[in-house]
């Protein structure tokens, strides 16, 4: 197992342990596991509330879930949370009872487990990687720093079209008079992917949150991002994103009769859910797609949509269809009550 850094994110590292070259500080690691390499695209600083202290050190939660929605949109992959950084004084390069208990919680996040790495400055610049296996298990690996060491499609951001594509719709939704057209079937995606999802159900009610609607909405929209572009762009799906109260919904009218996948924002967990098929289920963003390729790479589960194509075909296909301006309405208000 390798780690890799761009440079932009080995630099973002640095700068922020200039910054608190007096106190602990830390960030998060958003990039991608691709095999035993696991690849840091960027770094994401803790935040204006974080916890400072010369031996201690707590991050911003809440801005930092923010900044990771916003910095991994701009993307063309998806990148994920894969581990944490933090400074420790001196040369202390092990891990304290503390931070066991912060790495077996971003272990639990992914089947991987994550990387946490210790900054030391005894007196140069060092750091210490290790690989964190659930519950805790820690493995010391090493990392190489060069944006020549990632590959392009790692790096590549996403177009200004699609973002153009995702304002058009934003400023002029759909009517929900037009005639229904030729889409593949909700209904037997989220049938396919189903038995993926038990893992994540969730038995327990989920409690509305205090934070007003707008800004609920909004934190479920940044994590559905990614997969409301894959499911539109690569598999043509054609369907509403309606949004009433604190939920947005993926709706579809079709031969299949009104089918809907609701999502929910849980405040007290600070995670988004899902309702389909009369169950709950726990979300992150680019569940669907992860769940998709998954699926593809076993035979009897793959999922058929349209012949195969090269990823350059399939990407000039995805820019001509303007797909997005056909099928999303991220801003009307579900007013019937059935869409």
């Amino acid at each position: 197992m390798k780690v890799i850094f761009s440079e932009r994110a080995f630099a973002g590292v640095m700068a922020e342990t200039a910054e608190k070259i007096s106190t602990e500080t830390g960030g998060l690691f958003l990039g991608i596991v691709d095999g035993d390499t696991w690849y840091i695209i960027e770094t994401i600083d803790p935040g204006p509330k974080s916890v400072f202290q010369v031996a201690y050190f707590e991050y911003d939660r809440q801005y930092t879930q923010h900044l990771i929605n916003k910095v991994a949109n701009l993307y063309d992959a998806k990148l994920s949370l894969i581990g944490l950084w933090h400074r420790h004084p001196g040369s202390f390069d092990i891990f304290s009872d503390t931070d066991d208990g912060t790495n077996t919680k971003y272990a639990g996040m992914r089947p991987e487990g994550a990387i946490s790495a210790l900054v030391n400055i005894d007196p140069k610049f060092r750091i210490t990687m290790y690989h964190v296996a659930r519950p805790c298990r820690y493995t010391k690996v090493s990392y190489e720093v060069g944006d020549d060491r990632i590959p392009d499609r790692y790096r590549k951001l996403k177009s200004p079209n699609r973002f153009e594509r995702i304002m058009w719709s934003i400023l002029y939704p759909q009517n929900s008079d037009r005639e229904f057209q030729v889409s593949i079937s909700l209904k037997s995606f989220m049938d396919t992917l189903e038995p993926r999802f038990a893992d994540r159900k969730k038995e327990e009610i989920i409690e509305s949150p205090v934070l007003e609607e707008e800004k609920t909405r909004q934190r479920i929209i940044d994590c559905l991002l990614d997969d409301l572009m894959f499911m539109s762009d690569e598999l043509g799906i054609k369907m509403s994103v309606l949004q009433k109260n604190k939920h947005v919904s993926f709706v579809q009218d079709s031969i299949d009769g009104l089918v809907k996948v609701t999502f929910l924002y849980s405040e007290d967990a600070d995670k988004v859910f899902f309702h389909y098929d009369g169950k709950t289920y726990l979300y992150e963003g680019g569940l669907f797609q992860n769940l998709y390729y998954m699926m593809e790479e076993d035979e009897d589960g793959s999922i058929q949509t349209q012949p195969q194509v090269d990823s350059q075909e399939k990407a000039k296909k995805s820019g001509k269809r303007k797909i997005i301006n056909d099928v999303f309405n991220f801003m009307k208000n579900d007013s019937d009550g059935g869409k």
